[in-house]
């Protein structure tokens, strides 16, 4: 009797908890559920301009950006499922029409086993802008017979391709446009259940990443490439788990200036419509990151839930190990978003979005907005994470009529939204006509104005002066990293007036200590605007 009353308790318990939305803390110790800050980035209501070429396949509906941003169709007729992008060497958008089987759960797909090699054509297509007018002109197959291919990449001139079951290298020899050679990198990977793979190469280290999720919610895995990201070379030589404990790490990007490791990660289900938040953080080598026996910062996974405890118990003195291990993530969001893309966008003259990192999600949040892109404001390392809404719209009552997946972006600062379903379409959302931050005259009645200029001198040997321009008062923070994301020198930390200001650096950390040679990171944040550019010292 005992024994079913302190079940019943946790069981109690474990509903209580899963009724509670986390807070929303700066900062926190192991073992609490927190959300990361948010920041409002005064959304505005445009149009999606549809051409008319399209209107046969989108609707008539409005979005939601920052103001200033605007947003068209950019490509539709053609796609089914289109999920991630990337640019082929000569600047043409690529993506992964992953659901032309049919359907987005279609029963064909379900199966363990691989369909008859007859009824394989999911897609790679190619969506040419010749005429620059921000729509694609044709969707070109370019690669078939594929089966539920979710990423893609080019590399080195070839084209790789991260199917369900293998990862392959696709090559055109004969020039006609078609990537008809295959050779398979990576083969014989588990299917079933969380099927899409994510492909990344490193170029610096050549070397390619991998993410495979859970064969289930929640269990314990009998194949150990499931739940982790995985390494090789790019030919698929050493192969080996990088990072484990991710129950489906589907978004994947290097940070353009520390060059670590972000992802995304999707929660388990059963906790309630609030737990556990959504991930977006850091993985290093080695790693471990919570499933199936905790999440988050240190949180056990709630095993009062008899299928979690039928799971996961007992729990062994590797559990204890591995969860002691676990670092605070960077950010939590909303549980149940599914969080798919992460791109770290840059561009000088969108002095609010430049070095943010976007990420699409694509599923709901029950009792917050879900299928929408997030921006999320950073120090290099992580540290002091907010998170904002930046695209929001595609609800509409309990249906949403567009699931945001992939995210891109081209060299004039556009970004291309990928929705694969209910809407088959591709986004293309155009930045606001701000100045650029390295132009000296930039006046602070112009929009955006505000901005890190280039400090002077650089290189620089005993000091050197970093200058800024505010417009609007406002908290501000101006503080050198290293080329790791560790703080060395934090130099403004106060409420200021609008205007141009100057402080001279002279090369030393925070305890007055002169810091070796080498490249450093001077980062601007005032609210929800962040600018980042390096500085070299030379002594």
């Amino acid at each position: 009797m005992r024994q079913t009353l302190t079940i019943l308790a946790c069981l109690a318990f474990a509903v209580s908890l899963a009724a509670q939305q986390p807070p929303e803390l700066e900062d926190s110790g192991p073992g609490v559920n927190f959300l990361t800050p948010t920041i409002d980035l005064d959304l505005q209501s445009v149009p999606l301009v549809v051409p008319e070429q399209f209107a046969r396949w989108v609707p008539d509906r409005e979005l939601q950006l920052p103001e200033g941003f605007k947003a068209s169709v950019f490509a539709a007729p053609g796609l089914m499922g289109p999920r991630f992008m990337d640019w082929s060497p000569d600047g043409i958008l690529h993506v992964a029409n992953m659901k032309v089987n049919g359907g987005e759960w279609s029963p064909k797909h379900d199966t363990s086993e691989p369909p008859v090699r007859n009824e394989m054509f999911a897609q790679i297509v190619a969506l040419p802008d010749d005429d620059n007018d921000g729509v694609a002109d044709t969707a070109l197959v370019v690669a078939d017979r594929l089966w539920f291919p979710h990423s893609l990449q080019f590399y080195q001139g070839d084209l790789f391709v991260a199917d369900m079951h293998q990862v392959v290298r696709l090559r055109d020899l004969d020039g006609d446009g078609f990537y008809e050679n295959e050779t398979v990198v990576i083969g014989d990977l588990p299917t079933g259940h969380h099927r899409t793979r994510t492909i990344l190469f490193d170029e610096g280290e050549d070397k390619l990443y991998l993410s495979i999720g859970s064969s289930c919610d929640l269990c314990r895995e009998a194949d150990e490439r499931r739940a982790t990201i995985l390494q090789s070379d790019p030919d698929g030589a050493n192969l080996k788990v990088y990072a484990r404990g991710l129950r489906n790490a589907i978004g994947m990007a290097f940070h353009p200036l520390t060059r670590q490791l972000w992802i995304t990660g999707n929660g388990h289900d059963r906790e309630g419509k609030h737990l556990p938040p959504e991930v977006v953080t850091i993985v290093k080598d080695g790693g471990f990151y919570g499933w199936p026996v905790a999440y988050g910062y240190q949180v056990p996974t709630n095993t009062g839930i008899n299928q979690y405890a039928d799971a996961i118990l007992p729990l062994t003195r590797q559990d204890t190990l591995d969860m002691e291990s676990m670092v605070r993530p960077a950010v939590q969001v909303y549980a149940h978003l599914a969080p798919m893309a992460i791109h770290f966008y840059h561009n000088n003259s969108v002095s609010e979005l430049d070095g943010a990192a976007l990420v699409a999600m694509r599923g709901g949040g029950r009792d917050a907005e879900g299928h929408k892109v997030v921006a999320i404001f950073t120090n290099p390392d992580g540290s002091d994470a907010r998170v904002g809404d930046f695209v929001t719209g595609f609800e509409a009552g309990d249906d949403p009529w567009g699931k945001p997946v992939g995210l891109a972006t081209d060299g004039a600062g556009n970004i291309y939204l990928s929705s694969d379903w209910n809407t088959n379409m591709i986004v293309r959302i155009e930045p606001a006509a701000h100045p650029t931050a390295v132009e000296e005259d930039v006046g602070l009645e112009a929009p955006g104005g505000f901005a890190l200029l280039q400090n002077h001198p650089n290189p620089f040997n005993s000091s050197t002066t970093l200058r800024y321009i505010l417009s609007r008062i406002g908290a501000v923070e101006l503080s050198v990293y290293d080329m790791q994301g560790q703080l060395v020198r934090g130099l403004v930390q106060e409420v200021q007036n609008a205007g141009r200001y100057e402080i001279t650096w002279a090369g030393d950390n925070d305890a007055g200590q002169p810091v070796a040679t080498g490249t450093y990171l001077t980062r601007l944040q005032a609210a929800a605007l962040v600018q980042t550019r390096k500085v070299m010292l030379i002594k």
